[in-house]
């Protein structure tokens, strides 16, 4: 039940792992949230972006971290966050 392979978490599974373990239906969740149920499966399915509004309500509802819904598998798994810590360290360095 709501159990989630932590070596590829994405934002959808861990929304359909904690629906799971609430014990939530989507008719439920996507009345508390605010959207369709086509549109929450799709978040739950990885077929749709969720934005920093939606993240937010998700992490009210179930009291998760906000960072842990934006960045799933970490902000250093981050798409040119290397990139960004050399910028920081020379514009540091000047």
């Amino acid at each position: 039940m709501g159990s989630i392979d932590k070596t590829k978490l994405s934002s959808g599974k861990i929304l359909k792992a904690m629906r799971s373990r609430f014990g939530f239906t989507q008719k439920e969740v996507s009345s508390v949230i605010g959207i369709s149920i086509s549109n929450l499966s799709s978040l739950e399915n990885d077929k749709r972006n969720l934005g920093l509004e939606l993240a937010a309500k998700f992490s009210i509802l179930y009291g998760l971290r906000l960072e842990a819904l934006i960045f799933p598998n970490g902000i250093e798994k981050m798409k040119g966050y290397k990139g960004i810590l050399k910028k920081v360290e020379k514009l540091k360095a000047a």
